[in-house]
């Protein structure tokens, strides 16, 4: 655990290929040029018949330079198309969300180094009235809503292909896609952990944490949340052991214990996505035969036993597997309602047509108020989930939420975040207004690297931030709230553009080949060792 205040954050990996349409496990990218660099990069390392070193060693080279430029970028450089918009798929909403949440987690972890104050609501004890710490305004420097955002999408997400399967009967269908989830989903979630683990490895070896090891043992810059930070060991033969056991400890998903370890304490959230995700395809299968009502009464049963014992990781869970199964029985993903209803009004009779736009009207209105409706439970969605992560109790506004709080749950922030985070995703899937902030290409593009962002931007904050920040306010000073700010901005604005850029080297250079190496794998695994019919 962290030595003052615990870190509160969840993976954020939203896979459109398993859990739509595709396989979850995959988080692969549309086709396009900037995925599709690294492909041809990773090929082009063998040395050609017809080019001697000099000239293999420059191709290299400059190949290597346009890998390292952003992929929204790259075709500037190499003179190719931009990549063209891919075509959205039903809950691409989902996908922005995710990208946000992945930037507001960054502010959390960047703030709650130097303050506490990240962790309480306006108006706590009667003392503290910041304007950060208003709702709404506390969402974007407090992470902890996050974990439950994240949790319930990946809920969602990962039930939506199995029940579309259950739904039209297609049971061996929906047996091959659970296989196929179930087998990929340790993969997916640890091959890029693995892989940004050994990278803080080398940095540590390199020397790249030696100041900021300085800072977090002898200086006064860290006063908020001092979580785990790289140990520089005696050598690097006891290094790379030390690093051998935090993979084996990480992997270690039988301890229901959160598991922070020195390298990214961020990453303790993969193993409860994975056991949780496990426990999600359990009961998927378990009610896979029954009737919907059946299911979600079900379904709802085990919610609650899981609330009953204080599992609030996996309540996140099947709260986004009930919202699948109840937006998939009101048809909200049924694109065909609007050319329907074109063709018969363009088919109807003449005297029907008075009836006709008399009813299509009265449909107008009610989705107008339907929208406001869902609207409004955004806005109550985010309200809860700015409930605080300490002192619910005695901040005004939340209090209540406090007294109807399970007295089963640990940490009780958890129970109204939770709500919160259900309500947000809940009125997102319903509502074209809202999706419209989540589906423009900026934010879509945040969801593409938001894996790959969550894994570089805690590494990122300890060695460059933790640096940075120590500097910074020896020359602005940091003992008035105007000091402490306009240091904090300038840390914070060059910190996240550089956590953007290797999320996005980090993404196209891990994530997409470990999530091909993974169907890949599968796919020769069926083809060898399938028994036939």
């Amino acid at each position: 655990m962290p030595r003052n205040l615990s870190l509160e954050f969840s993976l954020p990996e939203l896979d459109r290929r398993q859990d739509t349409d595709r396989p979850y496990t995959d988080h692969a990218p549309p086709h396009n040029a900037a995925t599709d660099s690294s492909m041809s990069w990773s090929q082009s390392l063998t040395m050609q018949q017809d080019e001697d070193f000099p000239e293999y060693a420059e191709r290299i080279f400059s190949q290597f330079m346009v890998f390292t430029v952003p992929s929204y970028l790259q075709h500037h450089i190499t003179g190719g198309e931009p990549n063209k918009p891919k075509k959205l798929h039903d809950i691409a909403a989902l996908d922005g969300l995710r990208g946000w949440a992945c930037l507001l987690v960054f502010n959390f972890h960047f703030f709650f180094t130097y303050t506490w104050h990240t962790h309480i609501g306006w108006g706590f004890n009667k003392q503290y009235f910041g304007l950060h710490q208003l709702p709404f305004f506390h969402m974007i420097f407090s992470g902890h809503i996050m974990v439950a955002i994240f949790f319930v999408i990946s809920g969602y997400v990962l039930s939506y292909r199995p029940l579309k399967t259950i739904r039209s009967g297609a049971f061996e269908q929906t047996f091959a896609v659970l296989s196929s989830a179930t087998f990929r989903r340790g993969l997916r979630l640890y091959i890029p952990s693995i892989v940004g683990l050994f990278c803080v490895f080398v940095a540590v070896r390199l020397g790249l944490y030696n100041y900021s090891r300085w800072v977090v043992d002898h200086s006064r810059t860290i006063t908020g949340t001092n979580e785990q930070h790289p140990i520089i060991l005696r050598s690097t033969y006891i290094q790379l052991w030390d690093w051998y056991n935090t993979i084996c400890r990480l992997m270690n998903f039988w301890d229901w214990g959160l598991y922070y370890n020195n390298y990214n304490p961020h990453l303790w959230t993969i193993p409860v996505e994975f056991r949780s995700s496990m426990v999600l395809f359990v009961t998927i299968l378990a009610v896979s035969r029954f009737r919907t009502k059946v299911r979600l009464i079900l379904e709802a049963m085990t919610l609650w036993f899981c609330v009953r014992w204080g599992r609030w990781d996996v309540v996140l869970f099947l709260s986004g597997l009930i919202l699948a199964e109840i937006d998939l029985e009101n048809g909200i993903w049924n694109n065909n309602t609007a050319t329907t209803s074109n063709c018969e009004s363009a088919t109807a009779p003449l005297s029907d047509l008075e009836k006709l736009v008399g009813t299509t009207s009265v449909q107008s209105l009610l989705r107008r108020r339907q929208n406001a409706i869902w609207i409004g439970i955004f806005i109550l969605g985010l309200y809860m989930g700015s409930s605080p992560n300490i002192g619910g109790l005695y901040t005004p506004g939340y209090v209540w939420l406090a007294h109807i709080t399970p007295k089963t749950y640990p940490e009780p922030h958890r129970f109204p975040q939770t709500l919160g985070a259900v309500l947000i995703v809940a009125s997102i899937n319903n509502s074209k207004t809202i999706q419209k902030i989540f589906v423009n290409p900026l934010s879509q593009y945040l969801g593409q690297i938001s894996y790959a962002f969550y894994i570089v931007h805690g590494p990122i904050l300890h060695g460059l931030g933790y640096t940075l920040m120590h500097n910074i306010w020896q020359i602005t000073g940091r003992e008035t709230a105007f000091q402490f700010l306009f240091g904090a901005a300038i840390g914070w604005s060059i910190c996240l553009p550089i956590a953007l850029w290797l999320a996005d080297i980090f993404w196209r250079a891990v994530d997409v080949p470990s999530v091909k190496f993974a169907r890949q794998l599968e796919s020769e695994l069926l083809a060898k060792f399938q028994v036939s019919n």
